[in-house]
C-alpha cells in the first residue's frame, strides 16, 4: 500500500471545526506563555496499569510522577534528582523504568551532561546508571552510591534504546575521542541495569562508526560511519553474519538515505529521496526488499514535505502497522485496517485537534495514550479505553491557556520574488481588522524546519499583545525537499534574506501588515538575520530584537566564538556558508559586525553568558562595533547563567517584558498609528 499525502488536508478538517473568535483577547500575563509545561512526556506502563509523568511545580525542578489508573487518588512524586530536571522516561517493566536527567527549565548552576537513573517502582528506590558530570566525582555520590562507582557509568555513555525483549537491558553507546578531540566513532553495547555489566559489541564493526540503528531485541541492522567528510550506510547481513557497506558518499553532497527500522521477514524501512515521481527531491519512506528478488517500493510521500517521523510496529510480529508523519500537520498513515478505524474515532471524539495514539502493543492493548494538539490548544493527555470506547482527561500540559483566547496559526506557501514556493506561517492577533504592526519572527538554525502546526509560546505571546506573527520558512530550511534546501546554500544575508522581506511585503500587499510598523526578530541565526535585516532593509524593518545572535561569518569558524566541531569547520561550513579565505571579502559583506555602521534602526540584543554555541564574545563584538559607529539605539542585557536560549521562567519574564516594551515604543502594539 503506498500513501501519497495530500498535504493541508488534516490541517483544513482541523481548522473547520474550530470557531476563531473575533474579538480581542484579554491581555494575559508573560508566564502564560512561557512557563515550562506542567506535564508533559506521558508513558503508558507494559502492564497498562500506571501513567508515568513528567511534573513541573512552580519553584522547583521537574520531577517524575505516577498515576495509578486502577486505583482513584492523586497524581504521586516518585522521584526528584538534586539540582537535576527529569528529561524523559522509558518503561523497562511494570514496575521498573529509566529516565533521563539533566538542567532544561532551570538556570545553570553547574556543566553538566545528561544522566540516566533507574527506579524501582514498588520499593521507591533510584540509583544512576549513566553519570552526568564530566569529570566523575564518586564522594559527589554518596557512600552508598559510591560503594557502586564501578557500575556506573560515565558521561560519555548515552541511551540508543530501550528493549522490548523480556529482559531489563537496554542498549547504550560510548563516545570515542580522537587527540584532537574530535569525536572519532561510537562503540554500542548493551547494559544489563541490574548489575550494571556491558556487553560490547565490537565484533567486526565497521570503522568510525557514529550511529547505531537497534531492533527492540537489541540487535544492530544498520550503522552510519565517517571517513572525513564521506559517509556510509551499513547493513548487517544475516546470512554471512557480517557488515556491508550498502551506499557511500560526501557529506551535504551525495543522497543520504537513513535507516528507520527492521521488518519482520529482514526487510529495511529507510527514508530517501523518490525517484520514482516527479517530487524526486522530497525524502520518502521506501521499503527495501531482502526476498523474492530484492527491490524497493515507496510506502509514503508528501508532496512538498520531507517525511520525518516514527516506524509503528506490532511488537508481536514485527509487522509495520503505520508511519507518523508531518504534512501541514502532524498526523499517523495507518497500514493497518483496525487502527486506522480506531484513529478516525478518536478523531470524531476529539474533531479540534492532531491526536496521536502513544501504544506499545496498538492492536491489542485494551488501554492506549492520546496526545491531542493544536495550534491554540497545548498537548493533553487522555486514556482511551477499548472496551467502551472512552476517553478521560489525565493531564493538561499548560493547564492556564484557554484555547478561546488563543490566536490561530495559518500555515501558507507564498511565492519568492524568484519563483520559490516559500511555506510560511502566520499567527494572527484575536479580533485584528486592517493592517497590524507585525513580526518577522526567524527561526534558528538555519538547517532545521522552524516552524510546526502547534501551540507555540512566543508567537502566541506577540499575538496576544497584538502583533501579526510572519514566521517564513525561507530557503536553507530543511524539511521541505532537497530544492529548497541547497538554494540556500552560501546565501547567508543574500537570498536568505530576500526572502524575509518578500514575507514582510506579502503580508503588507494582503492588507495584513502596517508597513511602516514591521519588526525583525530571532535568535542564533535568526538572531544573525535580524541584525542583516536592520542593516539591508531599514525601508521595511523599523526595529529588531535579536538574543543568541551569530555576529559575524568568521566566528562560525572559529573555536573561542563556537563549540562546533573541526569536520564541520572545515567540510560543512564552506559547502553551506562560504570559504573563510576564498570567500573572505564576501563573508565580510554578510556580517553584521562588519557592517554595523550601517546599523541605524533600534535594536534589542540579549546573551547568555554561558552560551556555548554562539559565544558570548560575538555578542560583545558588535555592541564595540556599533559603539564605534556611534549607533545610540542599542539595548542590551546578558543573562549570567544562561546558554543558547533561555531556561529560566524568570529569565523568560525579564526578556519578554524587554521585548513588550521595546516593540511598545517602536512599532505600538494594538493602538493604530
Amino acid at each position: 500500500m503506498r500513501f501519497t499525502i495530500r498535504a493541508g488536508a488534516a490541517l483544513a478538517v482541523l481548522t473547520t471545526t474550530l470557531a476563531h473568535a473575533q474579538t480581542p483577547a484579554p491581555k494575559l500575563p508573560i508566564d502564560t506563555f512561557m512557563q515550562p509545561p506542567t506535564f508533559s512526556g506521558a508513558q503508558l506502563s507494559p502492564d497498562l496499569s500506571r501513567v508515568a509523568v513528567l511534573v513541573n511545580r512552580p519553584g522547583e525542578r521537574t520531577q517524575l510522577a505516577l498515576t495509578d489508573l486502577d486505583e482513584a487518588g492523586s497524581t504521586r512524586m516518585v522521584a526528584a534528582v538534586s539540582k537535576r530536571d527529569v528529561l524523559d522516561v522509558h518503561w523497562l517493566t511494570p514496575t521498573r523504568l529509566v529516565f533521563h536527567v539533566g538542567q532544561s527549565n532551570q538556570l545553570r548552576d553547574e556543566p553538566i551532561s545528561n544522566g540516566l537513573w533507574l527506579l524501582d517502582v514498588p520499593s521507591g528506590d533510584v540509583k544512576p546508571l549513566i553519570d552526568d558530570q564530566f569529570n566523575q566525582n564518586p564522594e559527589r555520590l554518596g557512600s552508598r552510591i559510591k560503594a557502586e562507582i564501578d557500575r556506573i557509568l560515565p558521561w560519555e555513555w548515552s541511551v540508543v534504546r530501550v528493549l522490548d525483549d523480556g529482559s531489563e537491558d537496554i542498549m547504550v553507546q560510548k563516545l570515542q575521542w580522537l587527540a584532537t578531540g574530535e569525536v572519532s566513532h561510537l562503540v554500542l553495547a548493551r547494559l544489563n541495569t541490574r548489575t550494571g555489566k556491558l556487553k560490547l559489541e565490537t565484533e567486526n564493526v565497521p570503522a568510525g562508526v557514529r550511529s547505531w540503528y537497534v531492533d527492540r531485541k537489541g540487535k544492530a541492522y544498520a550503522c552510519i560511519s565517517y571517513d572525513g567528510p564521506n559517509f556510509g550506510v551499513h547493513l548487517f547481513d544475516e546470512a554471512s553474519n557480517s557488515w556491508k557497506l550498502w551506499r557511500s558518499g560526501r557529506r551535504n553532497i551525495d543522497e543520504w538515505p537513513v535507516p528507520i527500522a527492521r521488518l519482520a521477514g529482514g526487510d529495511l524501512l529507510v527514508s530517501a529521496y523518490d525517484g520514482d515521481s516527479k517530487h524526486d527531491d522530497i525524502r520518502v519512506v521506501r521499503r527495501l526488499k531482502t526476498t523474492d528478488g530484492g527491490g524497493a517500493e515507496t510506502l509514503i510521500s508528501i508532496p512538498g514535505y520531507d517525511w520525518k517521523g516514527e516506524a509503528i510496529l506490532d511488537p508481536g510480529t514485527g509487522r509495520l502497522l503505520g508511519l507518523t508523519y508531518e504534512a501541514d500537520a502532524a498526523d499517523t498513515a495507518w497500514f493497518d485496517r483496525d487502527l486506522k478505524v480506531l484513529q478516525a474515532s478518536i478523531d470524531k471524539q476529539l474533531p479540534s485537534t492532531v491526536n496521536r495514539l502513544l501504544c506499545r502493543d496498538c492492536r491489542n492493548d485494551r488501554r492506549l495514550l492520546v496526545s491531542a494538539t493544536s495550534d491554540r490548544q497545548p498537548e493533553i493527555f487522555y486514556l482511551y479505553d477499548r472496551s467502551d470506547s472512552s476517553l478521560k482527561l489525565l493531564f493538561r500540559s499548560q493547564p492556564a491557556v484557554k484555547p478561546a483566547e488563543m490566536a490561530p496559526r495559518e500555515v501558507l506557501r507564498i511565492p519568492a520574488r524568484d519563483g520559490l514556493d516559500m511555506p510560511l506561517q502566520l499567527t494572527k492577533p484575536l479580533g485584528a481588522a486592517g493592517p497590524r504592526p507585525a513580526v518577522v519572527l526567524v527561526h534558528g538554525g538555519p538547517w532545521v524546519r522552524g516552524n510546526h502546526w502547534v501551540w507555540e509560546g512566543q508567537a502566541q505571546f506577540l499575538a496576544n499583545r497584538g502583533y501579526l506573527v510572519i514566521e517564513p520558512e525561507f530557503r536553507g530550511s530543511t524539511g521541505y525537499g532537497a530544492r529548497h534546501e541547497n538554494k540556500g546554500r552560501r546565501q547567508w544575508g543574500q537570498a536568505m534574506q530576500d526572502d524575509l522581506v518578500d514575507a514582510a511585503r506579502w503580508a503588507v500587499a494582503k492588507g495584513l501588515a502596517d508597513p511602516k510598523r514591521i519588526c525583525i526578530a530571532g535568535a542564533s541565526y535568526g538572531g544573525y538575520a535580524t541584525l542583516m535585516g536592520l542593516i539591508r532593509d531599514p525601508d521595511v524593518f523599523a526595529c529588531g530584537f535579536q538574543w543568541a545572535g551569530v555576529t559575524g561569518l568568521d566566528f562560525l569558524f572559529s573555536r573561542s566564538a563556537t563549540d562546533m566541531g573541526d569536520l564541520y569547520q572545515s567540510y560543512d561550513l564552506p559547502l553551506l556558508v562560504g570559504d573563510p579565505v576564498k570567500d573572505a571579502q564576501k563573508l565580510a559583506d554578510h556580517s553584521p559586525v562588519k557592517q554595523a555602521a550601517r546599523l541605524k534602526r533600534p535594536l534589542l540584543m540579549a546573551y547568555g553568558a554561558e552560551d556555548t554555541r554562539v559565544a558570548i564574545k560575538q555578542g560583545f563584538a558588535m555592541k564595540e562595533a556599533l559603539a564605534a559607529a556611534s549607533y545610540q539605539g542599542l539595548e542590551w542585557i546578558v543573562y549570567p547563567n544562561e546558554g543558547h536560549g533561555w531556561r529560566a521562567l524568570e529569565t523568560n519574564r525579564d526578556f519578554w517584558g524587554r521585548v513588550e516594551r521595546f516593540l511598545e515604543r517602536h512599532i505600538g502594539g494594538a493602538t493604530p498609528r
